[in-house]
């Protein structure tokens, strides 16, 4: 109760500081920057086309293997999902390409009907088979994206895996518009893994090229069925997109959109000269103080929670993370609310404490560990684990150091203060880390592939979560690279719980498992919680209806954003 009242705090002074009266609203009812109303717009020279400014994506544009949530930016404008979700996370038919579907009085079999007339941007038919197929892709023993957990259940999925059956015996095709799909057990998170917001098909007459590196060669060209195509794409610069004529729910209101590539120190002054109309800025507290400026009074702030957290990952196929101990006294060991506090002020951001989100209905009501900073409880810890101080100020335990590497990113400002905090910390509790940075995208292809499991011993990053608490694809040792389970971490007792989450049908039952969960994942520690945070957007008030929420991405309406000049 203590976090959840310091989050409503949070909230409160946010509100109060900005002079807004409801920060979860749509951008033309958010937060007006700056004073008076006559301001010169610097955006709207580039007329119907939206400008969106952020970091470079690593060009995988395959809705089933790409692995960044910049790629997804891209995949969600040119791809849509079989069903849509309101702003609370829940899924329904509107906006999906589902008509309708059904479930089985015992919840194992799934029956979809596609929308009548809806066609790829090619302008192929869409139909069962490319759902068939997209579903079996996943499947495939030669498969390197992150989504298998998502299929797994269906009857027949493992045989395929294993090589040894060439379809899943749970996907019936029944016409050109309805599939079946059969499950081996009834689960919680069935329909989302299979139609939610992380399950775009993809056309079968386009990618069925053989292999997964073949249809890799096809990452940069995608064909898909949303309200935009991809037109041109500079690496490392833009991506633009024009609108779907087409679209089954209308031709989009835009001309086009340009994703631009916007290192994160410049995406203030990028806005404030209008060579953007919307970034997803870094929510450190000067950066909130910067935008009440004058120069930004054609800007107006979305500001909801995101559903999400950032993370430190251990590598546990190092010994040195194998030890309870150990984790927990690194833990202790970095002053993680005095960053929080330094670096978003009182309007930003929390202390993470679990792998599930404060805005998710399965949050735990009792109060979790703090890991309120202490050299004295670190430095006991580590003293229990037979780590022994030496004269030269480190620890040492049969010979060897108490020295690992933290391999991070330079692109986001939080990143860089955060590591250099914690190695300084450490120090004092005789660890020496040593930094390695990089680009994000060459991180996020070192920890994503199983053969650089020696490569890193430490990693941060931050978790996009769905609207459901179920992270097994994070957690379970089954779901190790090119899986989200890049640390290699394995516990039995919360395998365990993970299932029985997943198993239970009542949402009541569940979130006192997902609490329980919350508790034991804070106690055992597969990562360093680090932070919570808001989610600012700055958007250009001659855009509408550019409404992200907590649970769904700015893309999710793209063909209803316009721009409207004053």
């Amino acid at each position: 109760m203590v976090f959840l009242l310091t989050m409503i705090l949070l909230i409160s002074t946010f509100l109060v500081g900005c002079g807004g009266t409801d920060t979860q609203t749509s951008s033309q009812e958010g937060s007006a920057l700056g004073e008076g109303s006559d301001f010169d717009n610097p955006a709207t020279r580039r007329g119907n086309v939206l400008t969106v400014g952020g970091t470079d994506v690593n060009g995988i544009f395959n809705p089933i293997t790409y692995s960044t949530v910049y790629d997804s930016y891209i995949i969600g404008l040119v791809f849509d999902t079989l069903l849509g979700m309101e702003t609370d996370g829940t899924l329904v038919t509107e906006g999906g390409l589902l008509e309708n579907y059904e479930i089985s009085e015992d919840g194992l079999i799934y029956t979809f009907t596609l929308k009548e007339g809806l066609v790829w941007h090619d302008g192929q038919p869409i139909t069962a088979e490319d759902i068939a197929f997209t579903y079996e892709t996943i499947m495939q023993p030669d498969y390197k994206g992150r989504l298998f957990n998502n299929v797994q259940d269906i009857v027949g999925a493992n045989e395929v895996k294993k090589g040894v059956a060439e379809s899943a015996e749970g996907i019936n095709v029944i016409d050109e518009r309805t599939i079946e799909i059969v499950t081996t057990v009834a689960k919680a998170t069935t329909l989302r893994n299979l139609a939610g917001e992380r399950m775009f098909p993809i056309p079968k007459h386009y990618y069925d090229v053989g292999s997964a590196d073949a249809m890799a060669e096809l990452d940069r060209e995608p064909i898909g069925n949303g309200p935009f195509k991809i037109k041109n794409y500079v690496v490392e610069q833009y991506v633009e997109f024009e609108p779907n004529v087409d679209y089954w729910q209308g031709t989009p209101k835009l001309d086009g959109i340009i994703y631009k590539v916007v290192a994160n120190v410049n995406e203030l002054s990028e806005f404030q000269v209008g060579s953007v109309d919307a970034v997803n800025f870094e929510n450190a507290i000067e950066n909130y103080e910067t935008i009440e400026g004058p120069t930004f009074k054609h800007g107006e702030l979305l500001n909801n929670w995101n559903n999400g957290y950032t993370y430190v990952s251990f590598n546990f196929k190092n010994p040195i993370f194998q030890d309870q101990r150990v984790r927990q006294a690194l833990v202790y060991g970095v002053d993680r609310a005095g960053f929080v506090q330094s670096f978003f002020g009182d309007l930003g951001g929390a202390v993470a404490h679990s792998p599930i989100s404060p805005v998710s209905w399965a949050y735990p009501e009792a109060e979790l560990n703090p890991y309120e900073y202490s050299t004295e409880k670190a430095n006991e810890l580590l003293d229990e684990a037979g780590w022994k101080m030496k004269d030269d100020g480190f620890r040492y335990k049969d010979g060897e150091k108490l020295a690992f590497t933290w391999t991070s990113y330079n692109d986001a400002e939080w990143s860089v203060q955060f590591t250099a905090l914690a190695k300084e910390n450490w120090k004092h509790i005789g660890v020496d880390c040593e930094i390695e940075l990089m680009d994000f995208n060459s991180l996020s292809t070192l920890v994503g592939d199983l053969n650089n499991h020696d490569k890193w011993d430490m990693f941060n990053m931050a978790w996009s979560l769905t609207a459901d608490p179920n992270m097994q694809s994070t957690y379970a040792k089954e779901h190790t690279p090119p899986g989200n389970n890049r640390g290699y971490y394995a516990n039995e007792e919360i395998e365990a719980l993970m299932e029985e989450g997943v198993l239970e049908l009542e949402q009541e039952k569940r979130k006192e498992i997902y609490q329980e969960l919350a508790h034991k994942f804070n106690e055992d520690l597969p990562y360093i919680y680090v932070y919570t945070r808001m989610n600012p957007w700055l958007i250009n008030k001659r855009v509408k209806n550019f409404q992200p929420s907590e649970f769904v991405e700015w893309y999710a309406n793209a063909h209803e954003i316009e721009i409207i000049e004053n």
